[in-house]
């Protein structure tokens, strides 16, 4: 499995959600919207992304992000020490960390 590092997570004024990658990502990544999860890839700002929230929590469609580019595109998206957040309360961050026991 290939690991991507996370540079940035931001909530947009829309309320979607973009997790952004250091290396910039592959055209192929925007081959996971055929796993038919609501995730998708913008290569314009080089991120996943996923709709605005409607039942689901933005660190569970975060989680849902991470989820279907493993099993989907077979890569692991790592948070690093430098890892941006944009727009992200502390509890959806803490959420986020949480559930990734760092």
């Amino acid at each position: 499995m290939d690991t991507e590092e996370i540079s940035k997570i931001e909530i947009l004024e829309n309320e979607e959600l973009y997790v952004s990658l250091s290396g910039g990502g592959k055209s192929m990544y925007q081959y996971i919207y055929r796993e038919a999860a609501e995730v998708y890839w913008d290569n314009e700002v080089k991120a996943f992304k996923a709709p605005a929230p409607r039942e689901w929590t933005h660190s569970e469609w975060y989680h849902h992000i991470v989820s279907v580019a493993a099993s989907g595109l077979g890569i692991s998206l790592v948070l690093t020490n430098k890892t941006e957040w944009v727009n992200i309360p502390l509890h959806i961050k803490e959420e986020i960390y949480g559930k990734q026991n760092m």
